[in-house]
C-alpha cells in the first residue's frame, strides 16, 4: 500500500478516517505489513503483503474468496490461465478500449484516481496503470490471495495499489476517485442496484465510467444456452456444488453437444467482434473448447447472478446523475453531464 493511499480509505463498518499506526515492513514504493487503524470506532485492520483488509468479519468471506479465485486461475489440461484468456480476450486490448471510451468524454489529468471495483486477479488493474502511467489506479476485491499475488507480480509500479473489500461496504471514503471501472462483478451482489449505487459513491461529482453485467434473455438471445443451463439444469445452485464436480459437470455440459455448443460460440463470437474490438476470434479449436468449458463453469459458479436489460441499467445511470453514452452486450460507459454556463 503506497501511503498517498490512505487519504482515501475509509473504515467499512463505521465509515471513520484510516490510519496507519504501525509498519512492519516497508519497500521503496509501499508499506508491505503493518496495522491500520479507524480514528473513529478504533478497529484494527491488518495490512499484509502489501494489501490492506478492509472488510467487515462475515462468515462467508472466505468461502467466496475460494471459489472466486478458482476463476482467476484456471488450471485446465495441467497449465494455468487468466479468467480472462480464458473467455478469449486480450487484456491490453479490451483494457485499451474502455480507457479510450472512458477518456472520450473527458481527459484524464495528472494525478486522477482511478477504480477497478472487483479486479480480480489484477491484470487489467496492473494493464491500466500502465496505460495511464499519470493517474493512480487502485484495484478494489473481494478475494485477498488475487491481490497478494497482483501486488507480488505488479507491485514495483508507483502509481497502483490493490485493496481488499467488499463493493456492497467499501473501504473508501466518498467521491474519491475521478473515473470507474467495474466489470462482470455488480451482478454476483445480492443486490445489483445498490451495489451500482455504492460503486456511484465513490465517483467524484464530475466522472465517467464503465460496468459489465449480464443482459436479458430477451436483449442478447446469445447467453440463453448458457442461462438455460444454471437456471434449469442446476436450478441455480451451481454455488452449493464442490468446485472439483461443478467443474466436470461444466465439461460434460460442453463436450456432450460440442458441434453444436462450437458452431455456436464461433458465430457469437464472430458477432460479438463487430462491436467489442478486443476479442479474440482466431482461437484454435482446443483453446475455444477450453473457452466454452470455463464460460460454462464461470457461469455455474457464483451464488447470485442478476439480469438486467438495457433501460433499466440506463435509468440507474440518469438516476445516479450520468448520462448513458453508449451500451454493447452488457458493457456500458457513462459520464457527468456537460454543465451549462
Amino acid at each position: 500500500m503506497r501511503r498517498a493511499l490512505l487519504e482515501l480509505l475509509a473504515c467499512p463498518d463505521c465509515g471513520g478516517a484510516i490510519e496507519l499506526v504501525e509498519s512492519h515492513e516497508e519497500n521503496a514504493v509501499r508499506v508491505l505489513r503493518g496495522t491500520l487503524l479507524c480514528t473513529s470506532c478504533a478497529r484494527r485492520y491488518p495490512l499484509e503483503k502489501g494489501v490492506p483488509r478492509l472488510v467487515k468479519a462475515t462468515e462467508d468471506v472466505s468461502e467466496v474468496c475460494r471459489r472466486f479465485s478458482v476463476q482467476w486461475q484456471w488450471r485446465w489440461r495441467g497449465r494455468f490461465e487468466s479468467a480472462e484468456r480464458c473467455y478469449g480476450v486480450d487484456d491490453e486490448a479490451c483494457v485499451g478500449w474502455i480507457n479510450e471510451q472512458l477518456q472520450a468524454p473527458r481527459k484524464a489529468a495528472l494525478g486522477n484516481w482511478m477504480l477497478d471495483a472487483g479486479c480480480g486477479a489484477g491484470q487489467k488493474t496492473e494493464v491500466l496503470a500502465r496505460l495511464c502511467p499519470d493517474q493512480n489506479v487502485v484495484g478494489l476485491d473481494l478475494g485477498v490471495e488475487s491481490l497478494e499475488e497482483a501486488t507480488c507480480c505488479f507491485g514495483v509500479k508507483p502509481n497502483l495499489d490493490y485493496v481488499q473489500g467488499n463493493i456492497l461496504a467499501p473501504p473508501f471514503k466518498t467521491h474519491q476517485f475521478d473515473y470507474g471501472i467495474s466489470l462482470g462483478v455488480l451482478h454476483h451482489t445480492p443486490n445489483t442496484r445498490r451495489a451500482f449505487a455504492a460503486f456511484r459513491r465513490l465517483l467524484k461529482e464530475e466522472t465517467a465510467c464503465a460496468i459489465w453485467i449480464y443482459p436479458t434473455y430477451k436483449e442478447e438471445p446469445e447467453f440463453r444456452e448458457l442461462y438455460f443451463g444454471r437456471d434449469f439444469l442446476l436450478f441455480g445452485q451451481g454455488h452449493r456444488i464442490p468446485l472439483g464436480l461443478l467443474r466436470l459437470i461444466a465439461y460434460v455440459m460442453v463436450l456432450s453437444c460440442y458441434p453444436i455448443v462450437d458452431r455456436g460460440f464461433q458465430k457469437v463470437s464472430r458477432r460479438f467482434k463487430k462491436d467489442l474490438p478486443f476479442l479474440n476470434i482466431e482461437m484454435t479449436r482446443q483453446q475455444r473448447f477450453s473457452a466454452q468449458v470455463f464460460v460454462a463453469f464461470d457461469n455455474l459458479l457464483p451464488r447470485y447472478q442478476f439480469r438486467h436489460s438495457f433501460r433499466e441499467v440506463e435509468g440507474w445511470f440518469v438516476e445516479e446523475g450520468l448520462v448513458p453514452t453508449s451500451h454493447a452486450h452488457g458493457f456500458y460507459f457513462a459520464t457527468t453531464p456537460p454543465r451549462n454556463f
